[in-house]
């Protein structure tokens, strides 16, 4: 879509989306290039540069503030329902092409080898506020009320490179501590600026004020709480004390470096786990279930993880008795670290287990004439790929509300029926074929099949455990999900707020996801199996995803048209997926039971923690995903097999008294998560009370 009131080409062509997506990517990769460019070279003395730079920016920002100003006025301070002009598109398309120059602040970060400034806030905000301007002078609302942004970060970057320039001299600033300050008052001022538009705005730049008001939201949260946070991907680069920085020109000369001696990084070439006490080498094994299904083990106590994922126990023992067998004792020594030791009780260790396994496999795997717990017929997943597919050329094709209702049932799908078997490692018997559709996450869905893997890895092993469990404290402290954690006030109100998070869902797993791959772990699980290569694999998936969900259809029908259709494929998708996921292990009879010592029952603890609900239906819809005490069982079965695995489950609970907590379908499931949800959000006297009352 044009420039509403500029015809020029040139300004058309550079408010296109394959510019503002396109040349911040390329940036992001131009950065990561020279970061490791300036691994053992010496930082580069740049203060002149710097100097003018602040001096050119100061006058921007300035002329900025000039033409800008006219939008305030008291009491609409906000500019709102103020006439679209040509004058002020003008000064957005400037501010929009000032947000390339603010670039320069990053090169000089790396040319003097700061890493401490090279944050993740820093790089999130310069790669994402260029499409955010680009997006509004696409969509031909770049003027009007949009003016207050645009005025408010001119305004505080004069004062900023002000600061800057007057430091370069030496001189101390005593203003300093509130120039921060003003910083984060100015992101609040555009969230508080975004829902007065949101309640009073007359024009069309109305729709598009909840780009402001999720882009701000993320800002105030990095400031606040990851303002100094530079991911471990970026390499220790930083300039040595008292190291003599070179000039522009012996950074340019290949005799600069002569005689430096590049720095030798020692790794364990050896892949070691741990099981029941002892530590194997795996550097050579190939798993019958796949590579990345065994890096999830390498580096840790994988006892439990080895014990409940094989349904078939004595071929896993077989295969494991004929590895190196190792001490762990002396590998420590050594150096290699297996992290925290095994204080949960372990699968083999329960009797009520084993019985169960055993008619698992006499009972549902035996007559079905294969002993293999992998493979789900191929129609199953073949339906729902099929089905994402339709509803994704439709949406990009013809965008509208009733393709985004589909697109976001279809993610959800894809989620559930084929990514989350997958990388569970039980959707199919060739293991390669495994590994690609558990890539349809990435591409799909829009998640990272690296992230789900190790996060689900410790969620099945200690279900409900609020120390190990991520699943029990992720959502914290937006939404309480256990007694232990602290409560604060707004959790009163989490049984109507949490359901409406959910449509959120997609946006926190670009946040999350991205964190994780960056840091190599996600929480305190890190990422000790998985290479560097296929963590930039992983990034690379996602922008694929973001491609052809959001590139793509921007450039075909423009930010007009895609506005509501994205919004509901995201809302709806993440609502679906979300719902099905978190009434699994929080409801109030699942909370009931604690997390259990090393001497206690492992199965009891996954059956008593969590719910299940439907019957065959509801597998083929949620991928199993429906029957979790199963699930939680056998997380490495073909979903296809857990309402047979049902009967066996509930009749070996009655035998054994243990309570079965199913529903007969999701609603009932779901309303008794929003009655738990309210208990949690009580006062802890208050809910005290209610306790000893019932």
């Amino acid at each position: 879509m044009p420039m509403l009131f500029h015809d020029q080409t040139w300004m058309n062509f550079l408010t296109t989306p394959v510019v503002f997506f396109g040349v911040p990517a390329l940036w992001v990769l131009g950065i990561f290039a020279l970061v490791h460019f300036m691994v053992g070279k010496k930082a580069v003395n740049v203060k002149a540069f710097m100097q003018v730079y602040n001096v050119v920016q100061i006058v921007v920002c300035a002329y900025m503030c000039y033409g800008l100003c006219p939008c305030l006025g008291f009491p609409n301070i906000f500019g709102v329902s103020t006439e679209f002009d040509a004058r002020g598109e003008w000064f957005v398309f400037v501010h929009y092409l000032s947000k390339y120059l603010d670039w320069f602040d990053t090169l000089w970060i790396v040319l003097n080898k700061k890493r401490s400034q090279l944050s993740f806030l820093h790089i999130y905000h310069h790669g994402t506020i260029v499409p955010v301007w680009g997006m509004l002078l696409n969509a031909g609302v770049g003027s009007g009320c949009v003016r207050y942004g645009a005025f408010i970060n001119s305004l505080t970057h004069v004062i900023m490179y002000s600061h800057y320039l007057w430091t370069s001299f030496g001189l101390k600033n005593p203003f300093k501590k509130y120039i921060t300050m003003w910083q984060i008052t100015q992101f609040y001022s555009c969230l508080v600026h975004a829902f007065v538009v949101l309640a009073l705005e007359t024009t069309v730049a109305r729709d598009y004020a909840w780009i402001q008001v999720l882009y701000q939201i993320t800002m105030v949260y990095l400031f606040s709480s990851m303002m100094s946070w530079v991911p471990p991907c970026v390499p220790e680069f930083s300039a040595q004390k008292g190291e003599t920085p070179i000039s522009v020109a012996e950074l340019c000369s290949p005799q600069a470096n002569e005689g430096q001696e590049e720095d030798k990084v020692v790794a364990w070439k050896q892949r070691f786990i741990a099981i029941r006490g002892h530590a194997y080498d795996i550097t050579e094994f190939e798993h019958p279930g796949g590579a990345h299904m065994m890096d999830l083990a390498v580096g840790r106590d994988a006892t439990v993880m080895f014990e409940s994922y094989h349904v078939r126990q004595g071929v896993a023992n077989k295969l494991l008795e004929s590895l190196p067998k190792l001490s762990i004792e002396e590998l420590e020594k050594k150096g290699y670290d297996f992290g925290k030791k095994e204080t949960w009780p372990t699968p083999e260790q329960s009797k009520f287990y084993q019985n169960i396994k055993k008619r698992i496999e006499e009972e549902v795997l035996k007559p079905r004439g294969s002993l293999s717990a992998r493979g789900v017929p191929t129609w199953h997943y073949a339906t729902v790929i099929t089905y994402w597919a339709v509803c994704a050329i439709w949406f990009v094709t013809k965008p509208s509300i009733l393709a985004g209702v589909a697109l976001g049932w279809a993610v959800c799908w894809i989620g559930v029926g084929v990514q989350h078997t997958a990388n569970h490692g039980g959707l199919a018997k060739n293991p390669k074929v495994g590994y690609l559709l558990g890539l349809l996450d990435d591409i799909c869905t829009g998640g990272s099949s690296i992230v789900w893997r190790y996060h689900h890895q410790a969620h099945h092993c200690y279900c409900n455990d609020v120390s190990k469990d991520p699943d029990a404290y992720s959502s914290f402290p937006i939404v309480r999900l256990d007694s232990s954690q602290k409560w604060q006030p707004y959790h009163k109100y989490q049984f109507l707020y949490a359901p409406i998070s959910f449509c959120f869902l997609w946006i926190s797993i670009q946040f999350q996801d991205l964190q994780c791959l960056l840091n190599a772990r996600f929480f305190d699980v890190q990422f000790k199996g998985t290479t560097s290569l296929e963590i930039v694999l992983g990034v690379l998936l996602k922008v694929i995803h973001f491609w052809w969900i959001v590139v793509i259809p921007f450039q075909i029908h423009g930010l007009n048209t895609m506005l509501y259709p994205w919004m509901t494929a995201f809302g709806f998708g993440g609502f679906m997926l979300a719902a099905m996921f978190i009434v699994s292990h929080n409801t109030d009879h699942v909370k009931e039971m604690e997390a259990p010592d090393i001497n206690g029952d492992w199965a009891k603890q996954q059956i008593c923690t969590s719910t299940s609900w439907g019957g065959e239906l509801g597998s083929f819809l949620s991928g199993g995903l429906n029957l979790q005490i199963e699930h939680h069982l056998f997380p490495g079965m073909a979903h296809h097999l857990y309402p047979a695995a049902q009967k066996i489950v509930k009749e070996e609970c009655a035998k054994e008294g243990i309570r079965y907590n199913g529903y007969s379908w999701l609603l009932p499931n779901f309303i008794d998560h929003l009655k738990f949800l309210y208990e949690m959000g009580k006062t802890p006297k208050d809910s005290t009370a209610a306790h000893k009352k019932d």
